[in-house]
């Protein structure tokens, strides 16, 4: 079925060739953003029309960068980047009320690629030398738009503004509702396909505009004044009135190219816009930016609400416009495209398949009643005549194939006169030095061997540099904790999107390089944390690395300063360890020892130690991190490297700590006890008698145990008092109580391995007087228990043998 068989009367008919006056002096053109057809129908129009001036649907503060825009050496698909503080396009999605915030901010992308009619008619200007004029202005933040969410940064495409001027009214029309019922499309986007982009591509140009201008007026139709008032729609079609009036005077001959909905309302009110006053000026104040943008953020699907779903499908088109079916042509394409990436993930297709679908293709469409192949019919042919075997399996695979293939990956690129800033040329060039060339398809995932390539080095700081900075770019696989350096392997997905050069355009100020950004946000933050050992440390860690160690032996003064003034030995512990880490990653690289990180990170942990009665204090939740802390002193003092204290003076400050830690919390104590038991001064007698006497809380005596088995894993069965302790616990006093401590105890044993485990099970069956046999069946229960527990069990094992019935005799 087609735009005719639906079509409008001819009274209809005529009241839109009226309004549109492709033959008056003031003409207009109706388009939908990216539509192929359209696109091919204004090429074609343009030459009879030749306007004087082409006045566009974009907004006018744009014109100033019209030459970047139609520079003949960039490659669509490129966008206009908007970005905004306190007010900015409607889609603005964030509210910050804490004190001293920056300013929120939205971005915005205005996306172009071959086939926009938008830019097919700025390209027809420059060549003919026709006057240029942008006539929509951008939009303040709505009230429900501003409470959407509480987003750092919104960061929409253009369609997610104009969706409900375009997509959003035609979508939700009841006169769309009704020719989707009679057409027998499932959405909006299938109507139109099927109408005016297969069912229009052999109209003429006018008729083409004319039944599109009447689906427009029909659509617009059923909406209300107050509706379209509220939507603000009305007040943009008066800022584009003022704009075409003020390009209109003295005669000129002008064609509008604009949204079908706007189109059909200005062109009613032709007479009115000649006695328009000067437009006022669009004063929104915003960063704007040709930046390039991607096919897979052009697709409907994936961001580009107002665009057409299968951008490369739509490419091929436009490409083979020239040819008596470009349709076809673009079928063909996609599904050998299909066939090609579904056979390297291990389907067995070929070009017969390709035949094949091609001609289901074609016959669905006659089928429907359409004069072309859509993209709807293409993936009904592909998922009918490609998946074989295991739906689940092919199926996945046919179909994620067809999706990239329709979607297709390319990438813009700016040609000179959009003049990327110097942040963003030195991030392509080194991208493409390092083999990491952004690309708009799918995350690809890069591994690198530090320890054996240079080149891989590079490739580490730079994506480590591109993390720092936001960049959206690369994303790390098992990333370790932010206090590390690199280890000796890494893995990284690497993607690209539009969002990476428009936030290269914010970090234009931070300077002319990447590594000049990331060198730059690196002082600041660890500026902001003067007097806290740990986060500079960290901004320390950070900084090699990304390959930054100029910065951070500027930073070791700052970091000497803070270690010496922090009060807190938990940042100072986190201080020490971050830096034997990074001492540690270098070494495996090969880099020569530093020795002013040896003495920063001797530093660190001396004035730890001398704070470690200061760290007993700790309680509550704090008190988990301080076993892992104390495991890194631990190791510190024992590796006698250069960079540890001195252990008599820790063994004397965790014997005053520990004393002090008797009274805040049993986690503490007990890590304090395997630090001590670490470094050969622990008694067993102490260790059983803390365990006994953490009685304050059920869990006390489980958390004891576990802040000792952190430091110490074989202190349970080195010191038999400890274990003999345990064992009283679990074999006598109350049950409840008992049953209040398992979590905790479990929690604690759970750190022991396998072997550790088996060995404490037959010593504990030992001192419960039982035999090897029945060790197995030893659990933190009392005795009485196990033995009722065991004696179930034998019962079950005895009810399912004789409900098996014996054991077939096996033959040879």
């Amino acid at each position: 079925m087609n735009h005719r068989e639906l079509g409008p009367s001819p009274e209809t008919r005529a009241e839109v060739a009226r309004r549109l006056g492709l033959s008056s002096a003031l003409a207009f053109f109706p388009v939908r953003h990216q539509s192929p057809t359209c696109a091919a129908k204004l090429e074609a129009l343009l030459p009879s029309l030749s306007p004087d001036v082409i006045l566009v649907e974009l907004p006018a503060r744009f014109e100033e960068h019209l030459d970047a825009l139609l520079d003949p050496e960039s490659r669509a698909p490129f966008a206009f980047c908007v970005v905004t503080e306190e007010k900015g396009p409607r889609f603005v999605a964030r509210r910050d009320t804490s004190r001293g915030a920056e300013p929120p901010r939205s971005r915005a992308y205005y996306p172009f690629c071959d086939y926009a009619p938008e830019l097919v008619a700025l390209r027809y200007a420059k060549a003919r030398g026709a006057e240029v004029r942008f006539i929509d202005r951008l939009e303040a933040p709505r009230d429900e738009d501003a409470d959407a969410g509480d987003l750092v940064v919104a960061e929409v495409a253009l369609g997610e503004r104009l969706a409900r001027d375009a997509r959003g009214l035609f979508g939700r029309s009841r006169f769309t509702a009704a020719l989707c019922a009679r057409a027998g499309a499932r959405d909006f986007d299938e109507l139109w396909e099927a109408l005016f982009e297969q069912g229009g591509w052999d109209e003429s140009p006018e008729g083409w505009a004319i039944a599109v201008g009447a689906y427009a007026l029909a659509t617009r139709q059923t909406f209300g004044r107050e509706e379209l008032e509220a939507d603000g729609t009305l007040a943009r079609e008066r800022f584009m009135a003022a704009r075409i009036a003020d390009a209109t005077r003295g005669g000129r001959r002008a064609l509008v190219v604009a949204g079908a909905l706007h189109v059909v309302a200005l062109g009613a009110a032709r007479e009115e816009i000649t006695q328009q006053r000067r437009a006022p000026r669009d004063d929104a104040e915003a960063l704007v930016r040709l930046v390039p943008y991607t096919f897979p953020r052009l697709d409907a699907l994936l961001g580009y609400a107002p665009g057409m779903s299968g951008p490369a499908f739509y490419q091929h088109v436009w490409e083979a416009r020239a040819e008596a079916d470009p349709f076809a042509r673009a079928a063909e394409k996609v599904l050998l495209e299909t066939i090609g990436r579904a056979r390297a993930e291990g389907d067995a297709l070929g070009p017969g398949d390709a035949i094949a679908a091609l001609a289901f293709a074609r016959e669905l469409a006659s089928l429907r009643g359409r004069p072309k192949i859509g993209r709807a019919e293409v993936i009904e042919a592909a998922t009918s005549c490609f998946v074989k075997g295991e739906l689940r399996v092919s199926g996945r695979r046919v179909v994620a194939a067809l999706g990239e293939a329709l979607r297709g990956s390319r990438v813009g690129k700016l040609g000179p006169v959009a003049g990327p800033g110097a942040i963003t040329r030195d991030f392509r060039e080194t991208a493409e030095a390092l083999g990491l060339l952004p690309s708009g398809g799918p995350p690809r995932v890069i591994e690198l061997s530090l320890a054996t390539s240079r080149k891989a080095r590079r490739c580490s700081w730079f994506l480590h540099r591109t993390a720092w900075l936001g960049l959206g770019f690369a994303t790390p696989v098992g990333a370790s904790d932010e206090g590390a350096a690199q280890a000796s392997t890494e893995r990284w997905t690497v993607a690209y999107a539009p969002e990476v050069d428009a936030r290269l355009l914010d970090l234009a100020a931070e300077g002319a390089s990447v590594e000049e950004a990331a060198a730059r946000k690196l002082a600041r933050v660890a500026s902001t944390s003067e007097g806290r050992a740990g986060p500079i440390a960290a901004c320390v860690g950070r900084g090699v690395r990304m390959g930054l160690e100029a910065v951070c032996l500027r930073l070791a003064p700052a970091l000497e300063a803070a270690i010496r003034a922090d009060e807190d030995p938990r940042s100072l512990l986190e201080a020490g360890r971050i830096l034997r880490r990074v001492r540690a990653a270098r070494a495996a690289l090969g880099s020569p020892r530093a020795a002013w990180l040896d003495a920063l990170g001797r530093v660190a942990y001396e004035e730890a130690t001398e704070r470690l009665p200061r760290l007993a204090q700790t309680s509550g939740a704090r008190a988990s991190e301080v076993p892992a802390l104390l495991v890194g002193l631990g190791a510190a003092t024992l590796a006698a490297d250069g960079m540890g204290p001195e252990r008599a003076r820790v063994v004397v400050k965790a014997r005053a700590a520990r004393e002090i830690a008797r009274a805040t919390s049993p986690l503490v104590l007990g890590a304090l006890d395997g630090l001590l038991v670490s470094l050969g001064e622990g008694r067993g007698a102490e260790l059983g008698a803390h365990f006994e006497a953490a009685r304050a809380r059920p869990e006390a005596k489980g958390a004891y145990l576990e802040g000792l088995l952190v430091l110490s894993p074989r202190a349970l069965l080195d010191e038999p008092s400890l274990l003999e302790a345990l064992v009283v616990h679990v074999s006598s006093g109350s049950f409840e109580r008992f049953l209040a401590s398992l979590p905790s105890l479990r929690r604690a044993l759970g750190r022991l391995g396998p072997r550790e485990l088996e060995e404490i099970s037959t010593r504990a069956s030992a001192l419960l007087g039982l035999g090897a046999s029945e060790a197995p069946l030893v659990s933190p229960l009392p005795p009485e228990e196990v033995a009722r527990l065991s004696a179930w069990e034998r019962r079950w094992l005895e009810a399912e043998a004789a409900w098996a019935g014996p054991s077939p005799t096996s033959s040879r």
